[in-house]
Parts: C-alpha cells; structure tokens; sequence
C-alpha cells in the first residue's frame, strides 16, 4: 500500500493543478473548421459551353469545404492567417434539348490563403461574440468529364481549366471553452468570391472546336464562362490555444 501511494505522488504531485483557461491569458492558437452553405455555381461549370437553348438538371446548390491556420489574439482584437480548401458538391449533370444530349459530370476544387481580422465584442474570460473581415486569393481548377450520345461524336471526353480570383467575406462568431485548452468556434457569414478568368490547362477539343492550354474558356456565345462561390456560409470548428 505505501509503495502504492508514493507511485501516486510520484504521478500526480500535490502542488500540481488543472489549467484554468481564460481568454485574457490566450495569445496563439492553431485551428480547423469545415463549413457548408448555399452555392452560387448552379450550371455555371457548363452551362452554355453546347448551345445556348441547352438545359441542365441537376445544379450544384451547395459549397463545402475547411480551413485551418494560426490566430494570434489580444483582448479586443484578432489575427486570423488561414488556409481555406474549397471544394463544392460535384454533380453528374444531363444536357437535353428535346432529348438527352450528354452527361457531365463536373468537379470543382480550390484553395485559398487569407487574412481574417476578428473584433471581439464584450468578451469574457470564458465567451466572445466577434464580428471578421476575411480578404484572401483563390485559385480554382474544373474538370469535367462527359459521357456523349451520337450527338457529338469524336469530341474529347475530358476539359480541365483553371483560373483566379479574390475572396472577400464578412462573418458573425462565437467561441467558448471546451476543454482547459481548447475552444469550439460557430460562426456565420456571407462570401463573395467570382472567378472570371477560367482558361484551359490542357489542349483540349470542345464543342466549339480546339483549344491550347492556356486559352480562355468561352461558351458558344463567346462570353467568359464564370464560376461564382459567393454565398453564405456555416462553419464550426476548433481552436487550440498553446
């Protein structure tokens, strides 16, 4: 028995207590979140890229993605440097003008370094509400794959394209204590971000005839193809305070 309990001091010394988190005491933390919401992409992968009388159903109707980076915090104001990875709900998508033409199936991913700035709003040692601005740049890649009908023989099965664009967004926040050293954070907001520069990565063959990488990517009409991620926006996650 006494060996017993000098192995417990030994383990747990009499001195020895829990961390007792506050936020006035917190300076770093690493952190991830996912998050999900309204997409506005719709078709805009391949809408129009055929004819324009060309309908497609379904759509992509939602975003998905994570993030993950360093916050650096004082009282009344937070530092946010992240990495955010981008990556909507991929679709198998019909084309039809009177009748099945095509099948697309359409995947989109990118990702994005940013900058988000918090202000903590009537914080507590234990809580705070706070209100970021996040600025950041997207690169974005699309692929899509088509299974054709006799109704566009010898056109090539595969497109892929890239393109840029800025990210900018604006969100409500909470975070509370989880564990003696680590948080869970909900926040909502709304993105804007619109990639209007889309060119070819590969030389490719379309509807509209033969493209070199670095090509823009136009619909039959001759207009830019755009992909849009703006929208609002869900995301929980965690953050661990070192």
């Amino acid at each position: 028995m006494k060996r017993l309990c000098l192995f417990v001091l030994l383990l747990f010394p009499l001195g020895a207590s829990a961390r007792v988190f506050s936020f006035t005491n917190e300076t770093f933390a690493a952190y991830f979140s996912g998050y999900g919401g309204l997409s506005g992409l719709g078709t805009s992968a391949f809408n129009g890229e055929a004819t324009p009388t060309m309908t497609y159903s379904p759509d992509v109707k939602y975003n998905y993605g994570g993030e993950f980076g360093f916050l650096y915090s004082k009282s009344l104001l937070n530092l946010r440097f992240g990495f955010e990875v981008l990556k909507p709900s991929q679709v198998d998508s019909t084309a039809s003008n009177g009748s099945e033409q095509y099948v697309v199936s359409s995947d989109i991913l990118g990702y994005a370094p940013k900058l988000s700035i918090e202000f903590n709003l009537r914080p507590t040692p234990q809580s705070r509400s706070f209100i970021a601005l996040t600025v950041g740049s997207a690169s974005v890649t699309l692929k899509n794959d088509y299974a054709f009908t006799a109704a566009y023989p010898g056109v090539d099965s595969t497109m892929e394209a890239k393109g840029s664009g800025t990210l900018l967004g604006a969100s409500m926040g909470y975070e509370g204590i989880l564990t003696d050293t680590t948080t869970i954070m909900c926040e909502v907001g709304y993105r804007n971000l619109l990639i209007d520069n889309l060119k070819y990565s590969k030389d490719v063959t379309t509807f509209t005839g033969a493209h070199a990488s670095g090509d823009a990517v136009l619909n039959s009409s001759g207009e830019q193809r755009t992909l849009d991620f703006s929208g609002v926006i869900i995301s929980v996650g965690f953050r661990f305070y070192l």
